[in-house]
């Protein structure tokens, strides 16, 4: 660390010329500045407002190997390990998926078309962090809430942060992908997933931050099978889904259509694509028929 002064200006302005060879220089500022911010405890308004701020040996240090894990294009999210979805923290790691805004529309919209409903029992399959698990555990308050995930150690977590949060919750390991693991399963009023659904066709567009750091597992599914996850899931719910019952996807915006016709070959009625905000087909609701 070579700085002419511990003033927050002058380590401000170091490292965002550093990190504008990684990133454009508008998320390199923002990204030093959610680490000034968060490391010395100061809203980012107080930081502008005084660059005169001294920093202590140990905050610079801090800081300094923030820095360092932003040039290997680590989320900030891991670098702090914690992350915010609809208005509560959650501890992250690289065993779950940074929860992503688009998640938080999916969680609302489900919120808003049970809101009326008591007493429902719901089971959020790949719960990863738990982000909706828990938000509807905080949303809808007379609900029975259960979450599945394959990786036991993003069951882990997600307990912890229920835990962490005050909220009972049913975590369970299940492979959804493998039958013989849904044996002892329940049968709920409400599924609702966010599963992998990104092709590996797709990888050549995203960020390093995102394919260098994020389970793969959580993300991908092969181009020659992009619905597995969506198919097993379907299977899984002639069990394991009430009649009448409502299931709730995030999918991928370019296969709105095949997932329709899926549900509609499925013993699917009233089904609901719904685009997130910036207008991609991004959520799907349908209501199972009677048996």
């Amino acid at each position: 660390m070579d700085f002419r002064s511990n003033k927050v200006k002058e380590i401000r302005e170091t490292y965002i010329k550093e990190l504008q060879s990684y990133y454009p220089v508008h998320e390199a500022t923002a990204l030093l500045d959610l680490i000034l911010s968060h490391r010395l405890l100061i809203n980012r308004t107080t930081l502008a407002l005084n660059p005169e701020l001294r920093v202590s040996e140990s905050e610079m240090l801090i800081v300094h190997f923030d820095v360092k894990e932003l040039k290997k294009y680590r989320p900030i999210q891991y670098i702090f390990g914690e992350a915010w979805f609809d208005g509560f923290s959650l501890k992250v790691n690289e065993n779950v998926l940074i929860p992503r805004p688009e998640t938080e529309e999916l969680v609302l919209w489900a919120v808003d078309s049970l809101q009326n409903k008591k007493n429902l029992s719901i089971l959020d399959i790949g719960t990863g962090s738990g982000c909706i698990a828990i938000a509807l555990a905080k949303r809808l308050p007379t609900s029975h809430i259960s979450a599945c995930d394959v990786s036991r150690d993003a069951l882990i977590l997600a307990g912890e942060n229920a835990k962490n949060l005050k909220l009972n919750i049913d975590f369970f390991n299940l492979d959804i992908l493998k039958s013989d693991s849904w044996i002892n399963a329940c049968v709920y009023d409400v599924i609702i997933s966010n599963p992998p659904y990104v092709t590996n066709s797709e990888k050549a567009a995203m960020q390093p931050n995102v394919l260098n750091w994020e389970p793969s597992l959580a993300l991908f599914v092969n181009d020659d099978d992009p619905l597995i996850y969506y198919r097993k899931t379907l299977q899984f719910c002639i069990n394991h889904l009430k009649s009448s019952g409502t299931i709730f996807f995030e999918i991928n915006q370019h296969f709105g259509n095949e997932l329709y016709d899926l549900l509609s070959s499925s013993g699917f009625k009233d089904i609901i694509i719904k685009k997130d905000l910036s207008g991609n087909d991004r959520m799907l609701s349908a209501v199972k028929l009677q048996q």
